[in-house]
């Protein structure tokens, strides 16, 4: 065949070098990272009441997330979803090393490397039946701000990928504004980039920015008038002035905690204090930039400069801002890994030929080769950190999901082995592990404690066996036909004298038919 005519080639030679070193270390580090989820099904309490069905969430302002769900069915299927997302989320970092103008292949290794194994990234593949919508959502957040800083009328195409990413998950702006104002500060350290230009391309990235949200809000609207007030998405768009600085000052401090002041349970000592020299390092370049380029001798610049500083952090936080009474998941927090991303673009910054920190008659001095191999270092060994937690947690949901199983068959034989029951007859299992005094059956040995209680979406026991889990768990995992049996049936049932005199399971005489429905009592609730 005729060079000219091979589609294939011709793509390839179009896509730059560190593109596809980008692309190929998002999916190689992903498929390493996650490797345990996606060869083993270990669903969370989301995961197994949607595992055969779409997570519309009109309601929730994710109005785009049914139409995404078309891409690869219905079913959480843990390979097919979480290759589908590993690919996905792998093309989003080459946007953002595209966006932020990063041409080194230690930058092309990095970021995706900061992307897939940030422990977010775990979160995500727990609710596994919108790991591959929320990927999407991750796609369409670093391809608007790619076309926003790559095209004179780009911000149009961005708008919509701005206002498609919030219609799958809100919190990924939150991202988008994170990159954005990295791209910037990147700007204002070229030679070429004068201060009012950087100026000018911030304030258009800011208003790009809102009218996104103002459509986003406006769709949302329409398409379903009273949003669920769940996590406070019925405020979303809305600013409320007077609490703006408080609100400020939280997101600061979210993020300040989560690296510095107040880990995260599932973050090591070790995990710890590479966070903390991430941060001085990070730090320490900035200041360093500001003395090479002596931007100290313009006041506007220097105050620039320290707002671009100051809005990094910001960005990164801002999920407090757009969300003020959410509960924050790590779910909602995956654009803190921008500190990373940051961290690697301010090393390839410094290692500039022409405008770096280190230039010298001959050349690089000795000093930034060992700056460059100590990032380097830092940021391979965060990678490595997350890779840890993310497989112990992956690990402890396979245990808690094996546990569960057992109970729920030793349940299950129980009511079989009772007499009088006939196979098809309506049963129920009542009784709240979270409600009681009585001991977890399943948690004495606990493995870990409350290692993994910050990192969301990772199952334990308890979450296995509340009663919105138990039908869809027994029907799927046990294969039982489970009736449907009201709530109002249940309290009535809880009422009576005969439920509160049956002792709690494994005891004798803890399953009975009570007004025609077989009860098992799990445990013995405790009411406020």
């Amino acid at each position: 065949m005729n060079e000219k005519g091979d589609t294939l080639k011709i793509l390839n030679d179009k896509i730059p070098f560190t593109i596809k070193v980008c692309f190929l270390t998002g999916i190689i580090s992903g498929l390493i990272m996650h490797a345990y989820m996606l060869t083993n099904k270990l669903p969370n309490w989301d995961d197994i009441n949607n595992i055969g069905s779409y997570a519309v969430g009109t309601e929730f302002g994710r109005w785009f997330l049914k139409y995404v769900h078309l891409l690869d069915g219905k079913w959480s299927v843990p390979w097919l979803s979480g290759i589908f997302a590993i690919v996905l989320i792998s093309a989003a970092a080459c946007f953002v090393l595209s966006a932020l103008g990063l041409k080194s292949i230690t930058s092309a290794v990095l970021v995706p490397l900061m992307m897939l194994s940030f422990p977010s990234m775990c979160s995500l593949f727990t609710f596994m039946f919108t790991a591959d919508c929320y990927a999407v959502g991750i796609l369409l957040s670093c391809a608007g701000v790619w076309f926003i800083r790559k095209y004179k009328y780009g911000f149009l195409p961005g708008i919509v990928c701005l206002v498609l990413c919030m219609g799958i998950y809100q919190a990924y702006l939150c991202l988008a504004l994170g990159i954005l104002v990295t791209g910037l500060f990147l700007d204002m350290l070229e030679e070429s980039s004068k201060a009012s230009l950087v100026f000018r391309k911030g304030i258009k990235a800011f208003v790009v920015a809102c009218v996104s949200v103002v459509v986003y809000t406006v769709i949302s609207r329409m398409i379903y008038p009273q949003l669920d007030a769940y996590n406070g998405l019925d405020q979303m768009g809305k600013l409320d002035l007077i609490r703006l600085p408080r609100l400020i000052l939280r997101s600061y401090k979210w993020v300040a905690e989560y690296f510095i002041l107040k880990p995260f349970s599932f973050i090591s000592g070790a995990a710890w204090v590479l966070n903390v020299v991430s941060c001085l390092l990070t730090a320490a370049l900035v200041i360093a930039f500001f003395i090479k380029k002596k931007y100290y001798r313009n006041v506007w610049t220097t105050l620039f400069y320290a707002l671009l500083t100051m809005m990094v952090p910001l960005a990164m936080g801002s999920i407090i801002i757009m969300a003020p009474d959410a509960s924050v998941s790590m779910l909602m927090l995956y654009q803190y890994h921008i500190l990373y991303v940051f961290l690697a673009a301010l090393l390839e910054k410094s290692q500039d030929t022409e405008t770096g920190l280190f230039i010298s008659a001959h050349g690089k001095l000795k000093s930034g080769k060992l700056l460059a191999y100590l990032i380097t270092a830092v940021l391979l060994l965060v990678g490595y950190q997350n890779f840890i937690v993310t497989n112990q947690a992956y690990f402890r949901m396979g245990i808690a999901y094996e546990r569960a199983y057992a109970y729920y068959n030793r349940i299950m034989m129980r009511i079989e082995a009772t007499e009088g029951y006939i196979p098809g007859q309506p049963f129920a299992l009542i009784g709240e592990y979270g409600l009681s005094e009585t001991p977890d059956l399943l948690g004495s040995y606990s493995l870990d404690g409350e290692k993994f209680d910050d990192l969301s979406g990772v199952a334990k026991e308890t979450g296995l066996l509340t009663s919105g889990v138990r039908h869809n768990f027994m029907k799927t995992y046990i294969g039982v036909e489970m009736p449907d049996i009201n709530e109002e049936a249940i309290e009535q049932i809880k009422e009576t004298e005969e439920y509160k005199n049956m002792p709690s399971y494994p005891a004798e005489g803890c399953v009975r038919q009570i007004e025609g429905i077989w009860i098992i009592k799990a445990c013995e609730e405790t009411k406020g």
